[in-house]
């Protein structure tokens, strides 16, 4: 393995945004205006809450409509409820400049390093990439990631004009974080019309997917070619798409990246029993005591958000629906990096012996047994043996269970690919096949724009081949269903169809191994 000792720390740090730390909309507002018609001019589209203004991006052909609010804002009384229709537009509304982020803590090292726009408590908004000429385009629906708590839709890094130049129309949507968007307490599910509880970003998200089915259609796409796209928390919310009935109709077709293998979910009782002690923590006996709080103090107080398993919104997990047959009708492309975890281990020092197998014993109740799936003559010290386990435990492993699990049409990939470019000093990390995929490097902090050799060739591959999924419903005439051998595909220069991956363990992590490490 080679050694990554001069990694640049805005790299590092920036990845780290990345995983630091992931009821229905209702009806919109009355339209005024006929979504049907074709707009004479292509930068302003009419949409059910009124007509808004894009720009032309910087990629040829392609335009953008940024900023544009799918929801009411979230705010007082609507804190910690289903996202609420919003009112129609005065006017014309500016979608040329970029969106905020919602709130979350942007004063820690990992911000100074990365661009993530100024916080607003008012931000259930999306971003729209579409080609000048589009008409019954395949949809690409972006979910951020950032460990649910961190993250931006309107991140420069994740800009969807490369993609939308491939003949797609690229939508990022932006979604309640933290304590304000995962907040589980027995209060808020009584108050709840239907029961439901604690998933109140992943309903944002929802209330995007339906804003795409009414509006889209205007922008040039196709409203029943619908692909979900997301990755670490965002690859976790496309699990809870897969597992959400609410979300049944609303897409074709599911990529996760690094998400894990859609099994990980709180229990109902346990996310409502830390709901209370989140309460606590800030003061308060009730909602409507944090309702009145200063957002910054909400986000300030400890809390580890989730997907919670309210019976509603999430009533299983995304694998469950597929062992079941329930997702037989949606193309799942699902996959992990070659080391997830060597980001989340960066200042770690190496393990002793002992202490090797207690880290171990985090993932499993028989540790020596784990232990004994990497051996030491493998591996350079303690410390790259805890990660090559902690890759498969927490991404990797689930991964192929989900595809074991699932039948149909599911593609697997897993990323290995090794820049030679200096501005990615690292290897293939959680997060780093987001680089290639937007092929939006100046988005990093201190980045530069461009990719060059090797990077440019996987970029266009993988561009490719996620455009071709989200078209047909598989990515490439060479590329197999797992379910027809059992093949993954190697993300590498070239790409590469192999039988085997990890050295064939997985089966045996996943038996051994608990839920895993939280995202």
């Amino acid at each position: 393995m080679r050694l990554r000792l001069l990694v640049p720390l805005w790299c590092v740090l920036l990845l780290a945004a990345a995983c630091s730390g992931d009821d229905d909309a209702g009806e919109a507002g009355d339209a005024s205006a006929d979504t049907s018609e074709a707009p004479s001019d292509p930068l302003q589209i009419s949409t059910e809450l009124g007509t808004v203004q894009g720009a032309d991006s910087a990629v040829e052909g392609v335009r953008a409509f940024l900023r544009i609010p799918y929801a009411a804002p979230p705010t007082g009384a609507d804190r910690w409820r289903p996202p609420q229709p919003r009112e129609p537009y005065d006017g014309v509304l500016d979608a040329t400049q970029p969106g905020g982020s919602c709130p979350q803590d942007v004063g820690g090292s990992t911000a100074r390093f990365t661009t993530i726009p100024d916080p607003e408590e008012d931000c259930l908004t999306l971003s729209v990439w579409a080609p000048t000429d589009a008409e019954d385009r395949p949809v690409m629906f972006w979910i951020h990631g950032g460990g649910f708590r961190a993250g931006s839709a309107h991140q420069p890094y994740y800009a969807g004009d490369n993609l939308a130049a491939r003949g797609v129309v690229v939508v990022n949507v932006n979604y309640r974080l933290g304590p304000l968007g995962f907040l589980a307490t027995d209060e808020l599910a009584e108050e709840s019309e239907d029961g439901s509880y604690g998933n109140y970003g992943i309903a944002d998200q929802q209330a995007g997917l339906e804003w795409v089915q009414s509006n889209i259609a205007a922008f040039g796409g196709d409203p029943d070619n619908v692909t979900i796209f997301g990755e670490s928390a965002g690859g976790a919310s496309v699990c809870a798409h897969l597992a959400s009935p609410a979300s049944d109709g609303l897409f074709q077709r599911a990529i996760v990246e690094s998400g894990g293998g859609c099994n990980r979910m709180f229990d109902g009782d346990d996310a409502k029993a830390a709901g209370e002690q989140y309460l606590a923590s800030v003061g308060c006996e009730d909602i409507a005591c944090a309702r009145d709080l200063p957002t910054d103090t909400l986000i300030a107080a400890q809390f580890d958000p989730g997907l919670t398993g309210d019976g509603v919104t999430m009533p299983t997990t995304g694998r469950e629906r597929a062992a079941d047959g329930e997702l037989d009708d949606v193309d799942v492309m699902i996959g992990s990096n070659a080391e997830e975890a060597w980001l989340f281990t960066i200042n770690m020092e190496e393990p002793t012996d002992q202490e090797l197998v207690d880290l171990f014993g985090q993932f499993t109740d028989q540790p020596d047994a784990l232990l004994a799936l990497y051996p030491a003559e493998d591996y350079p010290d303690n410390l790259e043996r805890f990660r090559a386990m902690r890759t498969d435990a927490s991404f990797t492993c689930p991964t192929l269970a989900f595809a074991d699990a699932a039948a149909g049409d599911t593609y697997v990939y897993h990323y290995t690919f090794e820049s030679d470019d200096p501005r990615f000093g690292f290897g293939p990390t959680h997060g780093t096949e987001l680089v290639p995929l937007f092929g939006h490097p100046e988005g990093l902090a201190n980045g530069t724009p461009g990719l060059e050799g090797r990077d440019a060739a996987v970029s266009d591959e993988m561009q490719t081949a996620w455009v071709a999924f989200a078209t047909t419903g598989q990515p490439g005439d060479d590329w197999p269903a797992y379910a027809d051998g059992g093949q993954v595909m190697l993300i590498d220069e070239p790409f590469q169809m192999v039988d085997e991956i990890r050295d064939g363990r997985c089966d045996s992590v996943t038996e051994l191994s608990e839920t895993g490490a939280s995202l």
